[in-house]
């Protein structure tokens, strides 16, 4: 299939989901509340509930459940922003960003984000909310939170790359109408996966009519093959190593003179990397056995593993098995989503990573607390926070480029480069703000870093995107004193 008849399907595909099926919320939920951000009152409704999306036939497919926070203001201000926030997986509902990060009620924590907080649970007012400078909608895919499908129809269709955007796409139609916010500035907000459903999102929005005037990344992944829980190649690997010297220095693995300063080290790092490394890893077994123990030597220097280790192990160790090393010793492993924080023996994924499975806990204790008692959103089912069986079922085929030749295949990772470079070029107003936890292990800095720097935009829009680095892990915003930060920078990113 040509790129031209590709494109044509998805367009089909997008309108097909954009009808809603009426513009009445259903379950819908609301109450008014109030927030102190920098010493300023601001009065705000919740609203939660689920709002439908139909096909071009009016037939339901799906109802999205989603919360919305509006600033209640004075008159009605048509500039005012409205944001659409979700996380990644996929197979995770917004519980991270709405309750961890920048709805107007969080669940409370305290220190630098490394400590794990212990029973019982609480959400508190969030001073670092963004409710002040525009509303907030935070959205649950399919199979997540307590969105729900038509009575007939397989939820699996829509755990896809394509028809996921199909879906958010419909939402954010339905729910501007049903809002009567058509003219307001529309913004995306997105986490991890975040990265692959936003890109796409932005590009074909534009296509659908809606021009969102910019985009925010927290912690994304935009090419799959930069990305060690996807790939294995050497690029993602090189990528890597700078967050293994992060972790390694946090942990005082590092050798003397690269324990003074941690910038410092993880340019070292970085520009060892570039000249020396990625070399050594492209000879392969042409590599003689003095270059090899060298690297190996210095390699060891950068992440805290034995050289002989490293060695032995081809100059190649992945993050899982990275956290597992360096604190082996010690009977603990790291956090592959804040490498700050370890849990005890070697990781073995989820259930022994402590941030995931302790913060998440306290995150999903507090939701469904505040959905129910909170709200009073009265349903006898869980919020469903996380969904195994959605990430594990995933059709990710149609997330790849298309072939650069009618006549080739692309047998490749999914890279949503090309949709993002494309809503840069064709809206120059598009703003591109993106965030990276220094200590994430998921979807390290420099791997985002490389996907920025190779997209094909020209020169002239570069200056259109923003890439900063936070004191954090995968979810930045953890650690106070980065969130802290976090917002003030998006301020300025709203305020451009």
């Amino acid at each position: 299939m040509t790129r031209k008849k590709t494109f044509l399907v998805f367009f089909l595909l997008l309108v097909a989901f954009s009808v809603a099926l009426s513009m009445e919320q259903i379950n819908e939920v609301s109450k008014t509340n109030t927030v102190v951000i920098d010493g300023e009152n601001i009065t705000y409704t919740v609203t939660a509930g689920l709002l439908p999306v139909a096909d071009q036939n009016g037939k339901e497919m799906v109802r999205i459940f989603s919360v919305s926070y509006e600033r209640l203001l004075e008159r009605e201000d048509p500039s005012r922003p409205v944001t659409f926030a979700f996380n990644g997986g996929p197979g995770v509902a917004a519980m991270f960003l709405h309750f961890g990060a920048f709805g107007p009620r969080v669940a409370d924590r305290s220190g630098d984000g490394a400590e794990i907080p212990a029973p019982p649970y609480s959400l508190v007012d969030n001073p670092y909310t963004l409710l002040d400078v525009t509303d907030l909608v935070f959205v649950d895919p399919v199979g997540t939170g307590y969105s729900e499908v038509a009575d007939g129809i397989d939820p699996q269709r829509f755990w896809d790359v394509k028809e996921d955007v199909a879906v958010f796409a419909g939402f954010i139609q339905s729910y501007l109408d049903w809002s009567g916010r058509r003219r307001s500035p529309v913004y995306i907000l997105g986490e991890s996966y975040g990265g692959i459903r936003g890109s796409y999102l932005a590009s074909y929005l534009q296509d659908f009519g809606i021009f969102p005037e910019g985009i925010i990344f927290i912690s994304p992944v935009f090419d799959l093959g930069t990305i060690q829980w996807s790939s294995m190649d050497d690029t993602a690997l090189a990528l890597s190593i700078p967050t293994y010297t992060a972790a390694a220095w946090y942990h005082g693995k590092l050798p003397a003179y690269l324990m003074t300063d941690l910038q410092k080290a993880i340019d070292s790092s970085r520009e060892w990397v570039e000249e020396e490394y990625i070399v050594s890893l492209w000879k392969g077994s042409e590599l003689s056995e003095e270059r090899k123990w060298a690297t190996a030597s210095k390699l060891s220097d950068f992440t805290g593993i034995d050289a002989e280790v490293l060695y032995k192990r081809g100059l190649r160790v992945n993050a899982v098995e990275f956290a597992t090393l360096l604190l082996e010793e010690e009977g603990r492993s790291l956090s592959m989503y804040d490498a700050r924080i370890t849990a005890f023996g070697p990781y073995v994924g989820d259930s022994n990573d402590e941030t995931m499975f302790a913060l998440s806990g306290q995150l999903k204790t507090c939701a469904n607390d505040y959905f129910k008692r909170e709200l009073g959103y009265l349903t006898a089912l869980p919020y469903r926070s996380g969904n195994a069986e959605v990430y594990l079922n995933w059709n990710w085929e149609s997330g790849r480029p298309a072939p650069v030749s009618p006549d080739s295949l692309n047998t490749g990772y999914p890279d949503a480069s090309k949709a993002l470079a494309q809503a840069i070029t064709r809206a120059p107003y598009f703003k591109v703000f993106v965030a990276s936890g220094r200590f994430d292990l998921e979807c390290p800095y420099e791997s985002v870093a490389y996907s920025l720097n190779h997209l094909e935009i020209p020169q002239s829009l570069q200056k259109n995107i923003t890439h900063k680095v936070y004191p954090g892990g995968h979810m930045i915003y953890f650690n106070p004193q980065a969130q802290k930060q976090l917002r003030e920078d998006l301020l300025d990113f709203y305020g451009r």
